[in-house]
């Protein structure tokens, strides 16, 4: 044996012999390869370069001949070795592999004693020749069967062809019949009566697989019986129903799903002769029996389709077809119930709607007679403390303008000290003037019987003074908490809506009480161009980290802190406080103390 590595590719395509010719070589110490049919063999065997080939003559596509000379014919396969392997014993067939470019041939069936020692003479040097004259008559015999092989060749390919035209007109003719389906689904779509949906889906049925008889069945929906519609006198009428337990229902209810019956194998069944006996088909016709099984999950039937035609018995297509059609009309009409029973349910939520709707309006009028009457009685009570409160400078009116009169009365000119009694009286009653003017205006506009949302020229120490006044009067501010006010800033006039600044004053009270504090300092400061307020509480100290968040929305939204939620938070109100300084182009901080908080207010003064 020449050389243990040596690689030779079989063209085979009959696997058990490769399998004989790869367990003979490989004991053998070469390295076979195959291929099984001649066009993968002639590509393999360029890529590969074998030592040897053995080649089958009777080949699928490229017949051995042909696979020999086309090798033959490429120059990167000059001097392959190819041996034939025939079943063909005649000289002719021999002589044919000789002149087609084998070197040789190894008899069919394979020897397996001999079949190594034969591959490896030739590998040795050893070829088959021609005798002398001969080559003609081969020529003239491979000629022969490549006419031969070629028409075979044509005849498959006419076949092949036929048998495609074939399946194109089957394609274009299921093409067609599945686009006037989709056409009709399309159209009955917005249909809602259920016998213009029978009609129309059923009508084209009929007409695409020329039945002769149609009825259509449907389980009512108390389950008890079925009800149906049949093809008569050019039209689609009513049937009696059918009992549940009918044989005809329950032998269509006990076929496997998605099978239908036709032709011979309806013949064959015991409902039958009940279709006989019902009029669904004539006993000489091609027929069929179709179930629809329920959609909503249960095995029950939701009804069938019967039909027969005289003739041409049902093909598998139109069977498939019939099937198509049937569930169209199933999902056509549950959609058409389900549609009808939204827009019932949609009318009924409507008058809930409306109902609903002029009890709302009730309960707001309600809510406003409420309201009215709450705010009412709370205006009540504020009239009541208000008054008490005006109590002290409507007396130190009535005194001094007692004062004042009784000095005026004399005719004599005052002495210099009695003229600064007047001067003092005069002043104790502009300020008790002022002071009811003050509580007046607070009280009116907490009220709502003032303008407050129009932007107005204000003097924030009369609108501080005033407001503090009202919390006290409302009890707000407790008559033992102490209250210290300095008011020393410069400018306070600031164009804005007072009630702005009533509800900022607000929040930071709010704020400064969350913490029950003993006393709250109020004061102002600044310059000409800023205006600054500071509140400060000794109600007890907030933690930094609840200090730099004080001011961001919705931080009640964040998860709890067992650690940070423990002690005083900040008040509710400051991130409303932040928006309001922003819109006047002012800052606002929160600052803690050992004791409390400093809110401190900064405002751009114009």
């Amino acid at each position: 044996m020449s050389g243990a590595t040596q690689k030779i590719l079989c063209i085979e395509d009959n696997a058990m012999n490769w399998r004989l010719v790869q367990r003979l070589l490989s004991q053998a110490g070469f390295e076979p390869h195959w291929a099984e049919d001649g066009l993968k063999g002639y590509e393999l065997a360029v890529q590969l370069k074998p030592a040897l080939i053995l080649l089958d003559i009777n080949l699928p596509g490229l017949s051995g001949f042909e696979v020999a000379t086309k090798l033959r014919q490429n120059p990167a396969m000059d001097g392959a070795l190819i041996v034939a392997l025939t079943a063909k014993t005649m000289r002719s067939d021999r002589e044919t592999a000789l002149v087609t470019g084998c070197d040789g041939f190894i008899s069919k069936p394979i020897d397996p004693f001999l079949f190594v020692g034969q591959v490896e003479s030739y590998l040795g040097g050893h070829r088959d020749r021609l005798e002398q004259g001969r080559e003609g008559a081969a020529l003239r015999q491979f000629t022969h069967q490549v006419v031969e092989h070629l028409e075979a060749q044509l005849r498959e390919a006419q076949e092949g062809n036929r048998k495609l035209l074939e399946a194109q007109g089957a394609l274009e003719q299921r093409s067609h019949h599945l686009s006037r389906l989709l056409a009709l689904g399309k159209d009955t779509i917005p249909v809602r009566d259920a016998d213009e949906i029978m009609a129309r889906i059923l009508g084209q049925l009929r007409e695409e697989l020329a039945l002769d008889h149609l009825s259509a069945y449907r389980l009512h929906s108390s389950g008890a019986y079925f009800q149906g519609r049949a093809w008569s006198d050019g039209g689609f009428g009513e049937t009696p129903v059918l009992p549940r337990e009918q044989a005809l229902a329950a032998g269509a209810e006990a076929l496997p799903p998605g099978e239908v019956l036709g032709n011979a194998d309806l013949r064959q069944t015991a409902v039958w002769e009940q279709g006989i006996d019902l009029g669904l088909w004539d006993p000489r016709a091609q027929a069929l029996l179709l179930p629809l099984r329920s959609r909503s999950g249960e095995e029950g039937l939701w009804g069938f389709l019967a039909a027969d035609r005289p003739g041409q018995a049902f093909q598998p297509f139109e069977m498939e077809l019939a099937a198509l059609y049937a569930g169209t009309l199933q999902v056509s009409l549950e959609n058409a119930e389900l549609i009808a029973h939204l827009d019932e349910t949609s009318r009924a939520l409507g008058t809930s709607y409306e109902g609903l709707e002029s009890t709302y309006v009730a309960l707001k009028d309600a809510q406003r007679a409420l309201g009215a009457q709450d705010r009412k009685t709370a205006l009540g009570g504020l009239f009541m403390q208000m008054a008490q409160r005006l109590q002290k400078p409507v007396l130190t009116l009535k005194e001094e303008s007692h004062t004042l009169s009784v000095h005026m009365e004399r005719t004599e000119v005052p002495l210099p000290e009695e003229r600064e009694i007047c001067h003092r009286s005069m002043e104790s009653i502009r300020n008790a003037i002022a002071q009811v003017d003050d509580l007046v205006r607070a009280l009116l506009r907490r009220a709502g019987q003032v303008e407050a949302s129009a932007p107005e020229w204000i003097h924030l120490h009369d609108l501080l003074r005033q407001e503090l006044e009202i919390f006290q009067a409302d009890g707000t501010l407790a008559a033992e908490l102490a209250v210290e006010l300095n008011l020393h800033a410069p400018r306070d006039l600031i164009f804005g809506v007072s009630t702005d600044f009533s509800e900022l004053l607000g929040h930071l009270v709010a704020h400064a009480l969350g913490g029950s504090p003993g006393c709250l300092r109020l004061r102002t400061w600044g310059g000409k161009r800023h205006f600054r307020l500071e509140l400060e509480d000794d109600g007890g100290a907030i933690p930094p980290g609840l200090i730099e968040r004080a001011f961001e929305p919705f931080s009640g939204l964040r998860p709890e802190d067992p650690v940070l939620d423990s002690g005083r938070r900040p008040g509710s109100g400051l991130p409303s406080c932040a928006q309001l300084m922003t819109a006047y182009g002012g800052a606002v901080e929160l600052l803690g103390t050992p004791q409390g908080t400093i809110v401190r207010l900064s405002l751009p003064m114009g």
